[in-house]
């Protein structure tokens, strides 16, 4: 499993634990910069990305994406109100061999044509008056079943960017995140942030570090080594540029949002937003990137100053 960056920026969070854990992980960055601006609709289609799973329905304003993993394996669909549903299959960064695939819908084997690299198409009346059962089995005894509601669930969008101004405004907050490529133990990291460029954090390897602006520090062999450092903004998060935002269930007062970007790669997202429009807890599903996020302490009195 290759632990490279997907995203060549100095200002996102996911550089912070790049360049000092060595563990990538993905964070959107189609508004990184700290504006308000969201992605409600899709991106223009990338031109020739092979080796890259596609799901051409994604790209439609009224899909509706959802994901299930049990890693390494990531299986993830695209649903449309009448039909068809495209599913997306991929085996850690590989595809996974439509021969060992097989589909459900409500019960009945349905086959699939190809739709891309990782993709296949079901004709499908679903979202169309009546909840649907999909289910995917890969070589025959790994499934994944995604239960479709009779309709399409109603948009997301406007409370998906009252998420991002409401994150976005924070002083402070602690997230605890759980990242696994599926492959080896997963990596769980304690952090805390205070606008707009303060960031510490702990990591499950011993790891420490802290960073200011453009300066950093890594706790080394029992002393606190400084070195420079591109810089950061707590105010950019992984969820930044998603769209097809749709509210696909509550928790308690919160409620739940499914969200779907395609760079630096295809993700599938998953925020639990309470009644204040903080995240309280974020979920990505990527092709070996599975991250879990939990977030607390907003805007509590954390101080981060230089180490001694």
């Amino acid at each position: 499993m290759p632990r490279a960056a997907w995203i060549a920026v100095s200002v996102a969070l996911a550089v912070v634990v790049v360049l000092l854990t060595g563990a990538a992980f993905l964070i959107g960055t189609g508004s990184g910069s700290g504006s308000e601006a969201v992605s409600p609709t899709p991106p223009p289609a990338p031109q020739g990305a092979p080796g890259r799973l596609q799901m051409p329905l994604a790209r439609d304003r009224k899909a509706l994406m959802l994901a299930r993993s049990s890693e390494p394996v990531l299986i993830g669909v695209a649903a449309k109100p009448g039909g068809p549903v495209e599913v997306g299959v991929l085996d850690g960064e590989r595809e996974q061999p439509r021969s060992t695939l097989s589909f459900r819908v409500g019960g009945d084997r349905v086959e699939a044509t190809p739709c891309g690299f990782g993709c296949s198409r079901l004709q499908a009346p679903v979202l169309d008056g009546r909840p649907e059962l999909v289910t995917v089995a890969v070589r025959g005894q790994d499934e994944a079943s995604f239960r479709l509601p009779a309709r399409l669930p109603p948009s997301g969008t406007a409370l998906f960017r009252r998420a991002q101004r409401t994150m976005r405004s924070l002083r402070s907050y602690a997230m605890r995140e759980r990242l696994s490529s599926g492959v080896g133990e997963a990596l769980t990291t304690t952090f805390e942030a205070r606008a707009p460029n303060r960031l510490r954090f702990r990591t499950s390897t011993g790891s420490r570090s802290v960073v200011i602006g453009q300066a950093r520090w890594d706790r080394v062999d029992g002393r606190w080594e400084r070195s420079s450092f591109p810089g950061l903004s707590t105010r950019a998060f992984m969820w930044d540029g998603a769209f097809n935002a749709r509210v696909v269930g509550s928790n308690g007062a919160a409620r739940v949002l499914s969200a779907f970007d395609f760079e630096p790669v295809p993700a599938w997202f998953r925020l639990t937003v309470g009644p204040d429009g903080r995240v309280r807890e974020a979920k990505m599903d990527a092709p070996s990137h599975f991250m879990l996020q939990r977030f607390g302490r907003f805007d509590a009195p954390i101080r981060i100053e230089p180490p001694r």
